[in-house]
């Protein structure tokens, strides 16, 4: 009987976890949310949630949290996940932890100042406030000179992050590790927020800030002095959708490598939209996208045309533009992540979505008629790594390689290969993932002056959880650079994009209901003198999206969201394969 080398993914990740002290050469999907803000983030703080760090990560490994509106303390609301993660990260914000804490704080001095009773009795007023303070890098006027009140008061927050990580880290069960966002803003609301991920327990004194720094290259160089002995770390921008163009600008030729070591992903969907393309001729594109081209302007109004210089699929094309004898700049890999401001991460079901806050609506007092959240956002993605185990080694080394891949929520498993030599019977062969490392490499990697035309190895495997989930297109988007001439274009694997039908009451799918693919597909049209990326994306049936599937559920949850679809199309983005020829 035919045998598919994605069968046994089907199997446990909590199987694999129980016999770690085993490591697995072929590697096992994991499953994590990287992005998490608690009630130690101002954003988070001042709409409500209470919940800590320690919440957040009993809440990763499958424990019931309450969430806000609060009524005495007590939550109106519970959640909980359907499966537990594999790992995460707990992501405050490092800019405000020490200002919310003296705020918080009647011991500290600053607790009585006109701005923290504003936090405390005005919350939304000193979001604005405080934030906008934060954007320019201009300090509150309790803190100081220099900052030295609300640079002290950040200890405590910061030895709270680190000691509920190292609390919860479980190896072989449950992987935490340590991390921040470092949120910088340009001086204005254009995003160039990143996420900073250590590998152990070895981290800075303070977490560097966009006080500290307030640029890219002042970031990496501040962690480079600070982040010492077995100090490891990864910087992960997110939401290049809403940083007005500015994520992927030209960089100085001499920190093509530094961008390359320092930032090898980058997080390509969230709670605030979609990141992957902006093109007319790519009917895809058209998932989730936010009509704003900044943080501001959500809040501010304007009509501004959106550029297609916010999206990875540009970054990634003006990386082989760019490239030079030292390295491509743009040269990342793909996650996902929740960008929670309730403490839930890795909660992406569409059909009990509860919102995720931080800019959406407030929910610290009361539930509001209609929907739990903006209706422009959605319940945000995963990271997903292929690791020999569930450890903070083996995941950060993933991390590191680019061997990872986003999706929109769902729990695709997905393999990508790339080589001269990859087998056209590989779906058929039993040493198929074995023989794709030995003969190839895998998303994230590089094929160097390769002299026949590649070949890759494309698995598919639709989220064995939920019954409603189906694989209906497989495409590889590509992009070639040569003679001072790029092109891209998308191409079809597989389309069976007629074959299901949504009934948009019950939200059901019926048709193929396929689950599973696997296929070795040749580029016949390479250019051996060109250089080239290709990425893979798994596009799922149509399915309800959360703010239909809970008018639905109740008709006091319907608004009027006549130019929001009612359906979409789950999806999953591996990293890209890279071939370079120059």
């Amino acid at each position: 009987m035919r045998k598919y080398l994605f069968f046994y993914c089907i199997i446990s990740i909590s199987l694999f976890a129980e016999i770690c002290e085993e490591n697995y050469p072929d590697k096992i999907p994991l499953f994590g949310d990287l992005h998490v803000h608690t009630a130690l983030s101002l954003d988070a703080a001042t709409q409500g949630t209470i919940n800590r760090p320690d919440d957040a990560y009993r809440y990763g490994k499958g424990e019931s949290i309450s969430i806000q509106p609060y009524k005495d303390g007590i939550g109106q609301r519970t959640s909980k996940l359907s499966q537990p993660l594999d790992f995460m990260s707990v992501t405050d914000h490092a800019e405000l932890l020490g200002e919310v804490n003296i705020c918080e704080s009647p011991e500290l001095d600053g607790y009585s100042n006109l701005v923290c009773l504003g936090y405390r009795y005005f919350p939304k007023l000193a979001y604005f406030y405080m934030n906008g303070m934060a954007s320019l890098a201009k300090p509150i006027s309790f803190c100081g000179d220099d900052r030295k009140n609300c640079k002290e008061a950040t200890r405590t927050p910061w030895q709270e992050i680190i000691k509920s990580a190292e609390k919860h880290n479980a190896p072989c069960k449950f992987t935490t590790f340590i991390g921040y966002e470092w949120t910088g803003a340009k001086y204005s609301g254009n995003n160039l927020h990143r996420n900073i991920i250590f590998e152990n327990s070895s981290v800075p004194e303070l977490p560097v800030s966009f006080y500290d720094a307030t640029s890219r290259e002042e970031l990496w160089n501040k962690l480079d002095s600070e982040c010492t002995k077995d100090c490891e770390y990864v910087v992960i921008p997110h939401n290049s959708n809403l940083s007005n163009g500015l994520m992927f600008e030209d960089p100085n030729a001499e920190d093509y490598q530094r961008i390359v070591d320092r930032e090898p992903l980058i997080e390509i969907f969230q709670h605030k939209g979609a990141s992957e393309c902006l093109d007319e001729d790519d009917p895809y594109c058209d998932f989730e996208l936010l009509e704003y081209t900044d943080f501001a302007a959500k809040f501010t109004g304007g009509d501004k045309e959106i550029p297609k210089e916010s999206f990875a699929r540009y970054g990634l094309n003006r990386g082989l533009e760019l490239k030079n004898d030292t390295a491509n700049p743009f040269r990342f890999g793909f996650i996902a992540s929740t960008d929670t401001h309730l403490a839930i991460p890795g909660a992406t079901d569409e059909v009990s979505m509860p919102g995720h806050g931080g800019a959406g609506k407030s929910l610290s007092k009361k539930l509001p008629k209609g929907l739990p959240d903006d209706i422009e956002f959605n319940p945000g993605g995963l990271a997903v790594v292929w690791a020999t185990n569930n450890s903070r080694k083996n995941i950060f080394q993933s991390l590191k390689s680019k061997e990872a891949y986003a999706t929109s929520g769902p729990r695709y498993i997905i393999r990508f290969f790339g080589g001269e030599e990859i087998h056209e019977d590989s779906c058929k062969l039993e040493n198929a993932i074995s023989s794709a490392y030995q003969n190839g490499v895998p998303m994230g990697g590089t094929l160097n002056k390769i002299n026949s035309k590649p070949s890759f190895l494309i698995s598919a495997l639709a989220d064995q959880s939920d019954s409603n989930q189906y694989i209906s297109s497989i495409q590889i988007i590509k992009s070639s650079y040569g003679d001072q001439t790029l092109q891209s274009e998308v191409i079809e694997v597989l389309d069976l994009s007629d074959s299901y039908q949504l009934d948009e009451t019950s939200c059901m799918v019926s048709g193929v209901k396929k689950k599973n693919y696997c296929s070795v597909w040749e580029d016949k049209n390479f250019e051996e003198d060109e250089d080239a990326y290709y990425y893979l994306r798994v596009i799922s049936a149509p399915t309800c999206r959360w703010s239909h599937e809970l008018c639905n559920q109740n008709p006091d949850f319907c608004e009027d969201h006549s130019q929001f679809p009612k359906s979409i199309q789950e999806r999953a983005w591996t990293s890209p394969i890279w071939i370079d020829q120059n």
